[in-house]
């Protein structure tokens, strides 16, 4: 086989490589949370940093439920992040805690500044055990820190509640 032959096998060779990266579609990173369910978009939990601005552009959109992890009100959970009247403060605290649960390694803060209720949030998910899992974390609000432990359960994926 000469050496033209070779070049061009070579030159068709890189040219149906690069033709299968361009027509294959861009695979979507996916993140598969402790419940087995899988989320597109991390909200930035996995960096420590839930990213509030977010979610309330998607919760004003209406679509936040299906893409984003929550915790279940309750009186456990509200006794955490005191009742507001605004939707939002609600909503920020909900779906922060529900992913830093359904997806942050055990021992990994992840911290977030909910702008509707002021409360800033430091909170720490421990140890899984089969569908729970422990956390500890801090409040802080008009420079009063309160701390709080407990455990949260997932009955189905990506619905947390807390239980102690």
């Amino acid at each position: 086989m000469s050496f033209e032959s070779v070049r061009v096998r070579v030159v068709f060779c890189m040219l149906a490589l690069a033709l299968t990266a361009l027509c294959q579609p861009a695979l979507a990173q996916q993140f598969i949370g402790y419940t087995g369910k899988p989320w597109a978009n991390d909200f930035g939990v996995l960096r420590g940093q839930c990213q509030v601005q977010d979610i309330q552009a998607s919760a004003l959109k209406g679509e936040f439920t299906d893409s984003m992890a929550q915790v279940e009100p309750g009186d456990l959970f509200t006794a955490i992040f005191p009742s507001s009247s605004l939707i939002d403060a609600f909503t920020i605290d909900s779906h922060c805690f529900g992913h830093t649960l359904e997806l942050v390694p055990s021992g990994q803060p992840v911290r977030w500044l909910n702008p509707a209720s002021g409360i800033g949030v430091y909170l720490s998910p421990g140890q899984k055990s089969d569908s729970c899992r422990s956390f500890l974390g801090v409040t802080v609000f008009n420079g009063e820190k309160r701390k709080f432990r407990g455990e949260a359960c997932s009955p189905s994926k990506g619905i947390w509640q807390v239980l102690n």
